[in-house]
């Protein structure tokens, strides 16, 4: 049983071990090895060309595996998805034992909008690999992007653990797909162990903060906004704590936070719906409509809260924000 090691799980024999039998036997370890060092010197090209003449000389299963994967490679890096996809698929037939070839394609599945066509290949990796990190990680992705987020969160628990919580892109991910789930605990441990490791990051206060929020108490999202605000002071960082001062029932510091945005910037469509909630709130409809015309060209959010106060449909409005 082969297993999949990071570069490729056949590089530690050379080309001479393979020296056996007649002379085209020896003529494909040759051309082999040339592959190999074109390879290793990034010459991606040349080992593609050679592969060609190496093909040709019908050399030994073995050494088709090892080049197979060094095309497989060259095809990635070249951008060619369509002939990385049909070599690793060929050659996976061959070789079904060879984690490389499953985990590549799985990976390019995910990549390219298939993780249905990813969720077999990265479970057969894990079948013989359990504690493949990449696998657990891609098989984690595949299910949260077909919806099933209580899969997903197991695999990205083994990910996270595997990497000793020191991936801030996985932990990142890990706790997005958990809001998606509205796992609260599991947000917020995450969001612990983020915190730790990148005290700094902005991230994992807002995560919090959209912890609060999702549970309502908007109260407690204020102070983890402000926190991610003092790291990281961006327009889009305060414009959800104007949005939380909103729903927190503060409709007068909403219109306030909203109207320095709008100072900055006349045209801000979610300063705009802002601070047309608030004043719709307030009692102030006629006030509120040109805030609400001028936010509903901005972006799907916006435009769908303008377009619902303008039409009347006020639950459609509040259901959009709670998101």
């Amino acid at each position: 049983m082969r297993l999949f090691l990071p570069l490729f799980l056949f590089l530690a024999a050379p080309a001479q071990a393979f020296l056996f039998g007649g002379a085209s036997d020896k003529k494909a370890g040759a051309g082999l090895e040339k592959m190999r060092a074109a390879f290793e010197a990034g010459a991606c090209s040349s080992a593609l060309d050679l592969s060609t003449t190496f093909l040709n000389e019908k050399p030994p299963a073995a050494m088709r595996e090892e080049a197979y994967g060094y095309m497989g490679s060259c095809y990635e890096s070249a951008g060619a998805t369509d002939k990385a996809i049909n070599l690793y698929k060929l050659a996976l037939g061959l070789y079904p034992e060879n984690l490389f070839f499953a985990s590549r394609l799985a990976l390019i599945y995910n990549q390219a909008g298939f993780p249905e066509n990813a969720v077999p290949l990265f479970l057969k990796v894990l079948s013989i690999k359990s504690d493949d990190t990449n696998a657990n990680l891609g098989l984690a992705r595949a299910y949260a992007a077909l919806g099933f987020l209580s899969r997903a969160k197991d695999f990205y628990s083994r990910a996270v653990i595997l990497q000793d919580f020191r991936d801030q892109a996985a932990l990142r991910e890990y706790a997005l797909c958990m809001l998606r789930k509205r796992d609260w605990r599991e947000v917020l441990f995450i969001a612990g162990a983020g915190a730790k490791a990148a005290p700094l990051s902005s991230f994992w206060p807002q995560v919090e903060a959209r912890v609060r929020a999702g549970q309502g108490d908007y109260h407690k999202a204020l102070p983890a906004i402000e926190g991610a605000i003092l790291l990281e002071p961006s327009r889009r960082l305060r414009l959800e704590r104007a949005l939380y001062l909103l729903m927190g029932g503060l409709p007068r510091r909403a219109i306030e936070a909203a109207d320095a945005e709008l100072a900055l910037d006349g045209k801000d469509a979610l300063a705009s719906v802002v601070k047309g909630m608030a004043l719709y709130s307030l009692g102030k409809k006629a006030e509120a409509q040109p805030y609400f015309a001028a936010a509903r060209g901005g972006g799907q959010f916006t435009a769908k809260i303008a377009g619902s106060f303008l039409d009347g449909n006020l639950k459609a409005a509040e259901d959009a924000c709670k998101k």
